[in-house]
C-alpha cells in the first residue's frame, strides 16, 4: 500500500511548530514543576546556557512559555527534587529524569554513540579516557567521599591543549565531561559559576529506571519525540534536534514509522519537491485546525538558544529569519548587538531586541529594536512588544526599562 501523503501550507507548518514549542495558546496550568514537565515532554529538552548579559538562556526560554516564576524553583526541581537533570548531549540540556533511559542508553554506548553525527570526536574521546585511567580513579575516589566543585580538582592534573576540541585545557574538566557523557558522574548543583559533581549512583533517585534500550527502540522513541516538538520536519532536522546527531539508523526508522501509519509524508504547497517531510499522524487534525480561529498567537521574546531557533537553517527555511549570535562576532561587524532576542509574533519572527540587564541599577537597557522587512509599519507589534518587555523586566527584577534611539519609527511611540 502506498504511503499517505498530505498537503499543507507553509503558514500551517509554521503555526504548528510554534504551537508544538508551547509558544502559542494558553500557558500550561499547574505548579511550576507541572508546567516545566509539560513543556519538556513537548519540546524534549531546554538548552542550558549560563551567560548573564540579560539572564541565563534556559531561564528566558522557560519565561517565554510560562511567564514569571521564582528562579530558585528550577534549582529545587533539578538539585533537590531531582525531577529534571543537567546533561550534555554533547550540547548542555535540561531533561526530565523520567527520560533517563533514553540518555542512559546513549551513555552506555559512549563514545561509540557519537560515531555518526559527531564522528570526529568519538575516537579522540576513547583515546583520552583510555590514557587517563589513573586520573579517573583519583577523581572517582574523591567523589565517593561526596560532591565536589570543579575547582576542587584544579591540582589533580596539569593544563594542556584540549585534544577533544570540546573542553578547556584542564585535563580534569575534560575527564569530567567524558565521565558525564558515559553516565558515571553527574552535575549535582551549581556554586556560583562552578559545577558541583557527584557520582551518578549517589545523586540519582534510587527508583530511576536505568535500562538500556535496543538501538531500534531508542531511535524510534526519539524520532517520535523530535517530531512531537518540530511538527513538520525533514529527516535532517529530526536527526539534529533530539538527540542531536546521535542516530545511526534514522532513515530506516522513519520508513518503518510511515509504513505502520504513525508518521505521514507531507508536501508544502508552492514549494518545489525536495527531501521528504514528515509529520506525526496524530497531528493531522491539529494541522487542519491551526489555520482556523482556534489559533491563539502570543508576542514573545525568544532566547538565543531557544529550541524554536536552535536549528538556524531550519529557522531561515521556515521563517525567513537569519539569526547569528553576535556575542561571538567582532564588535565592528555586529549588525544588531551583543545579546539579541528574536521577537515572535503570530506565525513570524518579526524583529530583534538588543538587551542588557544592569543588575546594580535594576535597569533593563534596550540598546536597539530592529524590525524585519515587511513588519516595520505594523504599530500593533510596537504596542504588544512594549507590554512584553515590561513583563520581561519584571521577571528579571528590573525596576525600569531604558530604550536607546534605535527602533522602528512606527513602533517608537510605544517604546519609551
Amino acid at each position: 500500500m502506498e504511503a499517505e501523503t498530505i498537503t499543507t501550507t507553509l503558514e500551517a507548518a509554521k503555526r504548528l511548530t510554534i504551537w508544538k514549542q508551547s509558544l502559542s495558546g494558553n500557558i500550561p496550568e499547574g505548579t511550576f514543576k507541572q508546567k516545566v514537565t509539560s513543556i519538556i515532554r513537548n519540546t524534549g529538552y531546554i538548552q542550558w546556557d549560563p551567560v548573564t548579559v540579560v539572564a541565563p538562556s534556559h531561564l528566558i526560554s522557560l519565561w517565554s512559555r510560562i511567564g514569571k516564576f521564582d528562579w530558585s524553583h528550577l534549582d529545587r526541581m533539578m538539585w533537590e527534587d531531582k525531577e529534571a537533570f543537567f546533561h550534555w548531549v554533547p550540547i548542555a540540556w535540561i531533561v526530565l529524569t523520567e527520560d533517563y533511559p533514553l540518555f542512559y542508553s546513549l551513555m552506555n554506548r559512549y563514545p561509540d554513540s557519537m560515531r555518526k553525527g559527531w564522528a570526529s570526536h568519538a575516537e579522540p574521546a576513547r583515546k583520552f579516557m583510555d590514557s587517563r585511567q589513573d586520573l579517573k580513579q583519583k577523581v572517582l575516589k574523591r567523589l565517593r567521599e561526596g560532591p565536589a566543585e570543579t575547582g576542587h580538582f584544579k591540582d589533580y592534573a596539569k593544563r594542556k591543549k584540549s585534544p577533544d576540541g570540546w573542553s578547556s585545557g584542564n585535563e580534569v574538566t575534560q575527564l569530567l565531561f567524558h565521565l558525564h557523557m558515559a553516565g558515571e558522574v553527574m552535575v549535582a548543583g551549581h556554586s556560583k559559576n562552578q559545577n558541583v559533581w557527584a557520582l551518578t549512583d549517589d545523586f540519582l533517585p534510587h527508583d530511576t529506571v536505568r535500562s538500556v534500550l535496543p538501538v531500534e527502540e531508542l531511535e524510534r522513541i526519539t524520532a517520535i519525540r523530535a517530531l512531537k516538538a518540530l511538527g513538520v520536519a525533514p529527516e535532517f532536522d529530526i536527526f539534529r534536534y533530539f538527540i542531536r546527531g546521535r542516530y545511526t539508523i534514522l532513515k530506516d526508522i522513519l520508513k518503518q514509522l510511515v509504513e505502520n501509519g504513525e508518521v505521514v509524508n507531507v508536501r508544502i504547497e508552492g514549494q518545489p519537491k525536495s527531501k521528504p517531510l514528515f509529520l506525526l499522524a496524530e497531528d493531522k487534525r491539529v494541522l487542519d485546525a491551526i489555520i482556523s480561529d482556534k489559533w491563539e498567537p502570543r508576542l514573545n521574546l525568544i532566547s538565543p538558544f531557544d529550541n524554536m531557533i536552535t536549528l538556524r537553517d531550519r529557522t531561515k527555511r521556515m521563517f525567513n529569519f537569519d539569526y547569528i549570535l553576535e556575542q561571538f562576532v567582532p564588535k565592528e561587524k555586529r549588525k544588531f548587538g551583543t545579546y539579541v532576542l528574536p521577537i515572535l509574533w503570530d506565525s513570524s519572527l518579526v524583529g530583534r531586541v538588543d538587551a542588557k540587564l544592569d543588575k546594580g541599577e535594576k535597569t533593563l537597557k534596550i540598546n536597539g529594536v530592529f524590525a524585519e522587512p515587511g513588519f516595520e509599519n505594523d504599530a500593533q507589534i510596537g504596542c504588544k512588544l512594549q507590554e512584553r518587555i515590561d513583563d520581561f523586566a519584571n521577571f528579571l527584577g528590573a525596576e525600569r526599562v531604558i530604550y536607546a534611539e534605535k527602533k522602528p519609527e512606527k513602533w517608537a511611540r510605544y517604546l519609551t
